[in-house]
């Protein structure tokens, strides 16, 4: 069978899919060691290097989350992570800041997610080098988390044939 993306789309988008709730799962556990969501970390970032920033524009920046961040924000305002002030060019806007206790957030985050980088850049290396000519192989052998994985079993046993 020949394991091109060309010729299974429907694979490769479930596969995608599979690994971004899987990465989105193993976040989330990593950040609960710090009180946050993997939403809120992205938040923190962004605010630490472009803000402070208006509402809008920590939404723009935003990967994890489409739409108004308003609850977001005010949710790390009231960890006291966040400072909201406002702007003196547009009295609309509510711009957000990070607090001392936000700045050293973010370098646990960065720890955190170093961390998190380094082992999927691991498992990249290794996939590749296992199945150097076959992307959705190297895509399945990164799908560890068990539920996941027997649901594309299930649905396309085909993929797991090398591994």
């Amino acid at each position: 069978m020949n394991k091109t993306i060309a010729d299974h789309p429907e694979e490769f988008r479930y596969l995608i899919l599979a690994l971004q709730r899987q990465g989105n799962r193993q976040l989330n556990n990593l950040f609960a060691q710090l009180d946050l969501t993997n939403s809120q970390a992205e938040a923190i970032e962004v605010i630490g290097a472009y803000g402070p920033m208006s509402t809008r524009e920590v939404g723009d920046y935003l990967v994890c989350e489409s739409g108004s961040p308003s609850r977001l924000l005010t949710t790390l305002a009231s960890k006291g992570l966040t400072i909201t002030s406002q702007s003196t060019t547009d009295k609309r806007a509510t711009l957000h800041a990070l607090t001392p206790a936000g700045r050293e957030m973010v370098a646990a985050i960065t720890n955190l997610k170093k961390n998190f980088d380094d082992s999927i850049g691991d498992a990249l290396t290794h996939a590749l080098s296992a199945h150097p000519e076959d992307i959705l192989t190297q895509l399945t052998c990164l799908l560890t988390d068990p539920s996941l994985s027997a649901a594309m079993k299930k649905r396309y046993p085909h993929l797991f044939d090398k591994l």
